[in-house]
């Protein structure tokens, strides 16, 4: 992808600070009504709650939908292609609110959807857009994190028969959700062991800005001021510096790889593309 004029280099840089600053005056809401209206104690298993309540407040309105539905731009354009690609069963990882479930619509070659969003939250605006896209049925909510064994208790809690001891998918989606993973090692090999033979991980991440070879010390300079500023904090646990497909590669052993880097002038850059496990 072409690099842009420095003027849109210079947006690009300053566009994280848009979303961490509505995210802290979600935040700053959510936390005066819980702890200064409803006087609850501030705790940190209360802290933990007004940060997940105010992130899942932040991102509703983030990805509201808008009629008639926009065409994709920046980082969206990346995703409706690569969804094109899923068949069989289907793990979707982190799908929040649902903003992209539309993707999995008027695919034959998909048998059943099975979305692990942990953020309780966000389930009914996801079970919306569900409906909305005609995939009532054959998109199911899983109340669960990215890891095999909360992923095979929320299956055997919707009364779904699996075998635990063989993979489970055709197909992982992960859009814009492992760079928030409590630990990103563990998942990708978790996710890597419940994908069957032959099936592949679909890729949509921000990652860590490779200044020292194809990208901008611009870029990778914001993600570190991004991060002293508390980006993490409220964005939901998300890394800006994390290499995921790196993790991804060493997950397990792949047939192919086929992965690209986008964006590589900006602070969000993102990696795209599929992995494929061997038959």
């Amino acid at each position: 992808m072409a690099w842009p004029p420095f003027k849109e280099q210079l947006l690009a840089a300053i566009e994280p600070w848009y979303l961490m600053w509505w995210s802290a005056q979600y935040f700053i809401s959510t936390a005066y009504q819980y702890f200064v209206i409803e006087h609850h104690f501030p705790t940190p298993s209360n802290l933990s709650k007004v940060k997940e309540d105010s992130f899942a407040a932040f991102w509703k309105w983030l990805t509201r939908p808008v009629i008639p539905p926009p065409a994709p731009v920046g980082s969206g354009t990346l995703i409706p292609p690569l969804l094109s690609k899923a068949r069989g069963a289907v793990l979707d990882i982190g799908p929040g609110s649902g903003s992209h479930v539309t993707g999995f619509s008027d695919n034959p070659a998909i048998t059943g959807i099975f979305g692990a969003e942990p953020s309780v939250g966000l389930h009914s605006d996801l079970q919306a857009r569900i409906d909305d896209a005609q995939l009532t049925g054959k998109y199911h909510i899983l109340n669960s994190t990215a890891e095999r064994a909360p992923l095979l208790l929320a299956l055997r809690k919707q009364d779904i028969q699996i075998d635990s001891d063989k993979p489970l998918f055709d197909t992982i989606v992960t859009i814009r959700v492992m760079c928030s993973v409590p630990d990103l090692d563990q998942s990708t090999r978790d996710l890597y062991q419940l994908l069957k033979p032959g099936g592949q991980i679909l890729v949509v991440e921000h990652v860590k800005n490779q200044w020292t070879t194809t990208g901008s010390i611009l870029g990778r300079s914001m993600q570190v001021i991004y991060h002293l500023l508390g980006w993490k904090f409220f964005l939901g646990g998300c890394h800006m510096n994390r290499d995921t497909a790196a993790t991804w590669k060493k997950a397990g052993a792949w047939a192919k790889v086929d992965l690209k880097r986008d964006f590589e002038w900006a602070p969000l850059t993102y990696v795209s593309g599929t992995l494929t496990k061997p038959l």
